[in-house]
């Protein structure tokens, strides 16, 4: 006996469904969801089919529907249905049943029409009971509520019904209002007949018949509160509230209120307070129309948040116009006079209003185009959020104080910009002081002892290439120096003709081949075009031999540098790469400008003036071209490409060769350096073996160091008796050297005596020598004999072993 009980679990979905629509259309409430529509219908759906399985079990079968009909029944009452629908609702369900059984054509027993009757019976039934109850139990509360209201109610409260307004409830209050006269079951008429004409009746009776309530502050009425006496008069907030049946209409009236009679009588006090005030303020007012800072009297406008959107404007001076520019401001708010007013305004007034702090500020506003000096004060009560505000414009001030502080950036910026050049420029001439020197020391040193003849024959070779080379080394820098003072005078001059580039970069790579084959650097070149650009040979020459000689001078010993010539679209590129030290990138926009070099202190690894890519960048532009860096970074190689606008036929090409000679004197050699020992500290080969030759030739015993750090090993073996220490060297400076070594005791060396040779030669750079610790200062070139003449000056000084 399962027919019935399969098809509804087989069906449940499609009955629900059934249902729910016609529950909807016919007896639901508006607005419910399917949830609050089904409710607990799949429960008894669940316990309806058990019931068919088990057959008669009628005990168990009542449990299990009563269970879901009494939760339905609660549901019922909460979401809003009526009696009447909770009735047929079960009735509908069944309805659906019976269709979808006759659709599928399915003929249950009559034993499960049976218990199918009976379960829907009793479902009803306990909804009903359930639904009736609760109803009950609620108007129970309900009833309980409102005694509970009438008994803790803070005013006074009655309840009179009907249109004779008989009194039905009344709370203490209220007897003390009327004087505790026996009211409840009495007319409104007779229980006060005093307040006849007062237009209580009428007030009432308008309630009664237009359902609408009525609301009342600070009303009069006359009451008889002792029995005989005279009628006095009182002061009453009143509310009279319609009350309603459940049909909707009027039954009767709540009247609730307070009696205010003290608060009038204080009122009148106040009013009489606020007129003496509204004297004085008539006054204050005369004060503030005289004065030129603008006043107003604004009231905050809040959000449902209590934040501040607005402010209107009660009250303006006559000066306030003219600090502003609003006209008509009284009764508007900010927003409508200046549409766009910054919200900084609300807040700050905000503020002051919810907290009662005054303020002083200055604000801008930039819808109004005006800055503005203001005072704001909280006046009357915090729930009237009103402020009264002083202000002045100050644009004009703002104005002058924006352009000054303008001026002062500028001004800054000019300063910082002079300084910078100043710098540059002492960095510079210090730099053309140590490079110029530094080679005219070895040149005088190795000449004076040529022209003595005081060298063997394997040492005048040496003699001789030393000064050819560092005379070339001063005349490639003059060279460049003349340059850039050409191309700064605009007076550079271009020998215009067809060039062979490529013959051009061969004679380049020609020169610089053999220091690059000195350091074992790879010299590469590449040539995937031989087309010809219009230009001046000897100059473009110039531009490859720089890049050349600059990545000779930047790639360390066993490292490569790569030379491209080839085609770009309209241009001819000519590349250089190499591995050397790389450019960082912070100082690769600065690489082409003159007199920079990424490190410009004294101890910097490589000589030159930071004039070279300059020219190369000059000479490049004047033939119509471009030149660019490449670098990853420090140690990471650089590449520098130019890019020239193709020409047509011929090349030719040049190179300069400069001779340079000099002159000297005998050499005598001061007694006081025989046996001397001399520590020479020269980053300069050239310098350092120049230096010994000229002292171990007087009988000195001398140890060179090519480093600071290298000295400072030699004195922890044996202190010298005399320093020759270099200042501008790699790493480690002469300055950090001396400093190291007076810290040392006199035993390890530390007072020994030391000259500073060195080619930074200023007046400055002698102070700091020898404040730094230094016994003398001599500049390079120095004379051979006025070297000598200073050591052997010191070396009286030195106490010699035995």
């Amino acid at each position: 006996m399962t027919v019935l009980a399969d098809f509804l679990e087989a069906r449940q979905d499609s009955l629900l469904d059934c249902f729910t629509k016609r529950v909807q259309a016919r007896l639901a409430p508006a607005d419910l969801t399917h949830g609050e529509l089904v409710d607990h219908f799949p429960d008894f759906l669940e316990a309806l089919r058990k019931a068919l399985r088990e057959g008669d079990q009628p005990t168990n079968r009542t449990l299990a529907i009563n269970r879901t009909a009494v939760a339905h029944g609660a549901q019922r009452l909460r979401v809003g249905f009526d009696l009447n629908a909770v009735v047929r609702e079960y009735g509908l369900l069944r309805d659906c049943i019976f269709e979808v059984l006759e659709a599928a054509e399915l003929t249950p027993s009559l034993r499960e029409l049976r218990i199918l009757s009976d379960c829907v019976s009793a479902a009803t039934a306990d909804s009903v009971n359930r639904y009736v109850t609760d109803r009950q139990e609620g108007f129970e509360a309900e009833r309980k509520h409102l005694l509970d209201m009438f008994e803790q109610a803070p005013g006074f409260v009655c309840f009179m019904r009907g249109r004779d307004w008989v009194f039905e409830l009344a709370n203490e209050s209220y007897y003390q209002l009327v004087g505790h006269r026996s009211i409840l079951g009495k007319p409104l008429r007779e229980a006060l007949p005093e307040i006849t004409g007062q237009g209580y009746f009428e007030l009432l009776d308008h309630v009664y018949t237009s359902g609408e309530p009525f609301v009342g502050h600070g009303l009069r009425v006359v009451l008889q509160r002792e029995p005989g006496a005279e009628p006095i008069e009182a002061f009453v907030d009143l509310i009279y509230q319609p009350i309603r049946d459940a049909a909707g209409e009027v039954t009767g009236i709540l009247a609730q209120g307070h009696e205010v009679t003290a608060v009038k009588h204080q009122e009148a006090l106040r009013q009489l307070a606020e007129a003496a005030l509204r004297a004085s303020e008539e006054r204050y007012r005369t004060l503030f129309e005289s004065i030129d800072d603008g006043y107003c009297l604004i009231q905050i406008i809040v959000d449902e948040q209590g934040d501040a959107v607005d402010y209107r404007f009660i009250e303006v001076n006559a000066a306030f116009e003219g600090q502003t520019g609003l006209v008509d401001a009284v009764g508007k708010t900010a927003r409508e006079l200046v549409p766009g007013l910054d919200a900084s305004w609300f807040q700050l007034y905000g503020r002051v209003a919810a907290t009662g702090v005054s303020a002083r500020f200055e604000n801008h506003a930039p819808a109004m185009g005006r800055w503005f000096d203001v005072y704001a004060s909280r006046v009357g009560a915090p729930a009237l959020r009103q402020v009264a505000v002083v202000f002045k414009d100050i644009s004009e001030r703002k104005r002058i104080e924006q352009e000054r502080a303008r001026l002062f950036e500028l001004e800054s910026a000019a300063r910082f910009t002079a300084e910078e050049a100043a710098r540059l420029r002492d960095e510079f001439l210090a730099t053309v002081s140590h490079e110029l020197r530094t080679p005219l020391t070895a040149i005088l040193g190795w000449a004076q002892m040529l022209r003595v003849g005081s060298l063997g024959p394997e040492k005048r070779q040496q003699a001789v290439e030393t000064i050819e080379r560092n005379a070339r080394a001063q005349a490639q820098l003059i060279e460049d120096l003349l340059d850039v003072s050409s191309i700064l005078a605009g007076k550079l001059r271009l020998e215009v003709e067809a060039v062979d580039i490529q013959a051009t970069v061969e004679a380049a790579l020609e020169t610089v081949r053999p220091a690059a084959e000195a350091k074992g650097i790879q010299l590469r070149s590449t040539f995937t075009a031989g087309d010809m650009v219009i230009g001046d040979a000897h100059r473009l020459q110039q531009v490859a031999w720089n890049l050349l000689s600059n990545a000779v001078k930047f790639t360390p010993r066993g490292g490569r540098i790569q030379v491209l010539v080839g085609r770009q679209d309209a241009s001819l590129e000519i590349t250089v790469a190499d591995t050397g030290v790389g450019i960082a990138t912070d100082f690769q926009p600065h690489v082409f400008e003159r007199f920079r070099q990424a490190n410009g202190a004294t101890t910097r690894s490589h000589g030159g003036l930071g004039l070279g890519l300059s020219i190369v960048r000059q000479l490049v532009e004047l033939h119509g071209g471009t030149v660019s860096v490449c670098s990853e970074g420090v140690g990471r190689g650089a590449s520098f490409t130019v890019r020239l606008p193709l020409g047509q036929d011929d090349a030719s090409s040049a190179s300069p060769a400069l001779p340079q000679s000099t002159d000297s004197k005998a050499i005598t050699c001061p007694p006081e350096l025989h046996g001397l020992r001399v520590l020479v500290v020269d980053d300069e080969v050239d310098t350092r073996e120049m230096l010994r030759a000229l002292l171990e030739q007087c009988g000195a015993q001398v140890v060179l160091a090519d480093s600071a750090a290298e000295a400072l090993r030699l004195f922890t073996s044996r202190p010298p008796d005399l320093l020759l220490s270099d200042i501008g060297m790699p790493g480690e400076d002469g300055y950090s050297l001396i400093a190291r070594l007076r810290t040392l005791p006199p035993e390890s060396g530390g007072k020994v005596a030391a000259v500073a040779l060195t080619a930074y030669a200023r007046t400055e750079d002698r102070t700091r020598a020898l404040l730094a610790g230094f016994n003398n200062h001599v500049a390079k070139p120095v004379e051979p004999l006025e070297l000598l003449a200073v050591v052997a000056s010191l070396s009286r000084n030195i106490r010699k072993p035995a």
